[in-house]
């Protein structure tokens, strides 16, 4: 082989270890995102609004629910809605979530999300089996199948979600509601969560699909 084509075959070679090393360091996070909206047909809907943030009860001590709604602003700027406490036409609201489940070589779930798991909340879901607050919860162990040994068990999988709710301050009425749920392997819920709330206001204020595969590359 001449020196010129060893030059070649070297570069292709950098080329493509370049590339390689490029998907290694990204992972996708991909949400499923379901949409409810009931904007008034008196009016037209709304691409630019003020608003201003809506807490719960529980979570009006809580320091650390201004993480999840930090991110809620950053996401909704660039849609055309912007935070003013005085002159807000809405109010949103926004709460997050994470539990773990762990399923056997079968893959049979020998521990289940939502129960008997590590969590951690920030804001108060609205679904029933949704945490109130901020708070973490550590389980020495959870109901294991008959004769499963745990050195069994596959690695812990982390099911993730968001939830956002717009209401009409003169109506008091809920015109947008959307939830995204994600679940994977990692546990660094933050990163995962910054990813998850742009994707779940994916078209907002009116996505054409209201239930949606939203994939969002972030860093490993």
């Amino acid at each position: 082989m001449s020196r010129q084509m060893k030059l070649w075959a070297l570069a292709l070679l950098a080329v493509c270890m370049s590339l390689l090393s490029g998907c290694g360091t990204l992972r996708n996070i991909d949400s499923k995102v379901q949409t409810s909206t009931q904007w008034p047909s008196t009016t037209p809907i709304p691409t630019q609004a003020l608003y201003r943030l809506e807490r719960l009860p529980a979570d009006v001590n809580n320091l650390q629910a201004g993480w999840a709604e930090v991110e809620l602003q950053s996401a909704l700027t660039p849609l055309g809605w912007t935070r003013n406490d005085v002159e807000a036409q809405y109010s949103v609201w926004i709460g997050v979530q994470a539990a773990e489940y762990v399923v056997d070589m079968r893959g049979r779930v020998v521990r289940g999300p939502w129960f008997n798991h590590l969590q951690l909340s920030v804001g108060n879901g609205y679904r029933p089996r949704s945490a109130v607050g901020l708070g973490w919860t550590f389980s020495t162990g959870g109901p294991l199948n008959a004769g499963m040994r745990p050195d069994l068990m596959e690695p812990p999988i982390y099911v993730r979600e968001v939830s956002i709710l717009v209401r009409d301050l003169k109506t008091g009425q809920v015109v947008y509601q959307t939830v995204a749920t994600h679940d994977g392997p990692w546990s660094d819920h933050q990163n995962i969560w910054r990813a998850m709330i742009p994707a779940a206001l994916q078209g907002f204020p009116n996505p054409t699909q209201a239930q949606r595969k939203v994939v969002t590359p972030i860093a490993r």
